[in-house]
């Protein structure tokens, strides 16, 4: 492809995305195309009527005096606009006499100028090598663009991502203090913590599970007697309590509250020798509350079987 043809394709392919952008574009470039070949003029007239300084540089208002000249009527600035555009081939804000030659050979018109031969392959190799390099260039520029939007968009998406997940935690912070915030313990009137019993009674009122751990969460250790029932084997347990024995049995100081006292697998072998009806005085404090039994679970820090 000679030099000539390749500035002709690339001026086509610029007409071409001008008027896919832009259908007024496309009406724009037909009438210019009619009015510049059925003016009977040749290119290198045309050109000498419209550069009328003949700085070789096209000016909108030259463009737009050549038509009024021509067609009796002045255009529009969007009409002259829209053509100067058309014609930019190189999209640098400037046309040139160069550009009208390349705009005229793409639309048929006689440039009226003798043509000089082509030159041989070798002569205009360099400038199909620049051609080529800045088409490479141009494309590279491209990708790089596409690749910096990309890492813009997965970076924001990310800094998004984050901020949700900082948010979040931060709720569940927040949530985690709130349930280990210790609730003030209840007292009695004379300043001392309530006793077992009427904390058991409080705690049987309660309806939420939630509100019920909280209060269970600041059980006071106490005293307390309880009559053994029966003795099972721990079935949930932590620690030194896994494996271990849970008595069952009722308060002293209540009869009817029902209770049960978890106590280490340590103890395992001194608690199969206790018998029903026996009594255990411990320290304990509650640690849970069986719903299914409505009772509280209490532990012991220790405990003696009378």
């Amino acid at each position: 492809m000679s030099v000539k043809q390749a500035l002709q394709a690339k001026m086509e392919q610029h007409i071409k995305e001008m008027v896919a952008t832009n259908p007024m574009i496309g009406q724009l470039n037909t009438q210019f195309t009619s009015w510049l070949l059925g003016s009977g003029l040749t290119g290198a007239e045309i050109i000498q009527m419209i550069d009328s300084n003949m700085d070789a540089i096209i000016q909108p208002v030259e463009l737009s005096d050549a038509l009024e000249k021509t067609t009796g009527t002045q255009p529009p600035g969007w009409v002259i606009n829209g053509l100067m555009s058309v014609l930019d081939m190189d999209k640098d804000g400037n046309v040139t006499v160069a550009d009208l030659h390349t705009y005229f050979e793409a639309i048929g018109l006689p440039s009226g100028i003798e043509e000089e031969p082509e030159p041989e392959e070798d002569e205009f190799e360099e400038l199909n090598q620049e051609l080529e390099e800045e088409a490479r260039r141009q494309a590279e520029e491209i990708i790089r663009q596409q690749e910096a939007e990309k890492q813009r968009l997965l970076e924001e998406e990310q800094a998004r991502k984050a901020a949700e997940r900082e948010a979040q935690e931060k709720a569940e912070r927040e949530a985690e203090e709130a349930q280990q915030k210790p609730e003030p313990i209840l007292l009695e009137e004379d300043g001392t913590p309530i006793g077992h019993v009427r904390f058991i009674e409080i705690l049987q009122g309660m309806k939420l599970r939630s509100e019920r751990q909280q209060a269970i969460a600041q059980s006071p250790t106490q005293s307390c007697q309880i009559q053994i029932s029966s003795i099972e084997k721990t079935l949930i347990g932590q620690g030194s309590l896994k494996n271990g024995m849970t008595i069952i049995g009722t308060l002293s100081e209540n009869s009817d509250i029902e209770v049960e006292l978890r106590l280490p697998s340590e103890a395992n072998e001194d608690v199969m020798l206790f018998q029903s009806k026996h009594t255990i005085e411990a320290e304990a404090q509650i640690c849970d509350w069986n719903v299914g039994r409505s009772r509280p679970v209490f532990i012991a820090s220790n405990f003696e079987y009378l």
